[in-house]
């Protein structure tokens, strides 16, 4: 039997494979689509062919897909679930905290441990002193588990046994990366509007600051280059907006910021950089 299981070879989970079996750890992976897998393949990685396998293959379960409904797809099933009794699921697909609460519900349910988890940073940075990942959920299965996740890299947070702590606080966290680009997308409008450069406003900021990068992505209409397109923001924000609705919280940020989003994605700005928004405030004379 491996050690733990990768379920998910996206960028980010591929990532997270590649740290395990670096760490030393026994490995087994799968992918919807298989040729995703052909790297692990080639590198002597044990690959599962169906889902039923790759979770009897391991007691620990690591899953890193687009968002809890995804994974929700293939695992919440009645061939699936007879496979889950006694094993850890870790859930470092993108979630909600109510997305959060139902996982860890059902996977209970069906004998098996659940940590629900976010990833704060990049998967170049996986498995190097400088990986940031947030963990909650079931304690003991969190104890079991700590060891072998070291493998993941850097900082490894266990949050506690609110489930919902690592989704909220993910979603949290990203909020301010909306007022950044809502405040510079508009500082770059008012600086448009009277004239004056925008290399005079990025340097205004301080130096290597995301502020000062962003509006020197405006300066130069550099829109095509990126790390996360306007398309992939814009699903974090529909996510902080749920969390709101669910909560009962007063929702006027997200909603403002997210129609933007809606009308740059409406305009055909989906693929490009996140400044592109100020596309849209230029339309809005």
């Amino acid at each position: 039997m491996a050690d733990i299981t990768v379920i998910g070879l996206g960028r980010m989970g591929a990532a997270l494979a590649r740290a395990m079996g670096q760490a030393g750890h026994d490995l087994t992976v799968w992918n919807r689509s298989p040729d995703k897998m052909t790297p692990f393949i080639d590198d002597g990685v044990a690959a599962a062919p169906n889902v039923v396998a790759a979770i009897s293959a391991s007691p620990v379960i690591l899953i890193c897909v687009d968002s809890n409904s995804v994974a929700d797809g293939f695992m919440r099933t009645d061939e699936v679930k007879p496979h889950l009794a006694g094993r850890t699921i870790v859930q470092l697909s993108t979630s909600t905290p109510r997305e959060a609460s139902d996982s860890d519900a059902w996977i209970s349910a069906a004998g098996a441990a659940y940590l629900d988890g976010a990833i704060h940073c990049g998967p170049h940075v996986i498995g190097t002193d400088s990986a940031d990942i947030l963990l909650s959920g079931d304690q003991a299965a969190y104890d079991r588990t700590a060891g072998l996740l070291k493998g993941l890299g850097g900082n490894v947070r266990y949050l506690g046994a609110n489930v919902r702590a690592a989704s909220v606080l993910d979603l949290a966290a990203v909020c301010e990366s909306f007022g950044r680009f809502m405040a510079v997308s508009h500082a770059a409008r008012m600086c448009e509007s009277e004239g004056i450069g925008l290399d005079e406003l990025a340097v205004m900021y301080p130096e290597d600051s995301f502020s000062r990068s962003y509006a020197n992505v405006i300066h130069a209409s550099e829109f095509d280059k990126y790390t996360a397109s306007l398309r992939i923001w814009e699903s974090a924000v529909q996510r902080i907006r749920t969390q709101g609705q669910d909560a009962g919280i007063n929702t006027d940020f997200p909603d403002y910021v997210a129609r933007l989003f809606e009308k740059a994605i409406d305009a055909g700005y989906g693929e490009q950089h996140v400044m592109a928004l100020v596309k849209i405030l230029r339309d809005q004379q």
